[in-house]
């Protein structure tokens, strides 16, 4: 997914972890609506200056892959949870930030202070860190 269609998907209300997840649906075997659904409750560092969005989008689509589903299996438990790690690690080396609140600035409290802010432009760089999500993500799933 290109940077200009991450926007377009910003303008039409989507946050950075929905449009992760969705961008890397097909290969998870899942709906785009299911991405978009999912994720939908993850955005601006669960609105409270935590782990980017994008970043939570692309650790959902991780546990998916590569997560355990069977009690007590802590083979699986054990990749996923070093895949996660790469991918943190990736993510903050390719961004320089993996806090929500760094990248923006400040903490984003709510879906009212979100709208708010947006028309402070705060949100500009966020189509470069879910390409950024993606292109990672592709080279793990």
């Amino acid at each position: 997914m290109d940077e200009l269609t991450v926007q377009m998907m910003f303008a039409e209300g989507f946050d950075c972890s929905q449009i992760v997840l969705s961008a890397v649906a097909d290969k998870l075997g899942i709906s785009k609506k299911m991405a978009l659904s999912s994720a939908s409750g993850l955005g601006i560092g669960l609105c409270r200056g935590s782990v980017c969005g994008a970043a939570l989008g692309g650790i959902v689509a991780l546990g998916i892959r590569y997560g355990n589903t069977k009690s007590g299996d802590m083979i699986a438990k054990s990749d996923v949870f070093a895949k996660r790690e790469e991918f943190l690690k990736r993510f903050e080396e390719m961004n320089g930030k993996l806090l929500c609140k760094d990248f923006l600035g400040v903490e984003v409290k709510g879906l009212d202070d979100m709208i708010r802010r947006s028309a402070d432009g705060i949100y500009s760089n966020c189509p470069r860190y879910c390409v950024n999500a993606i292109t990672i993500l592709e080279s793990m799933l």
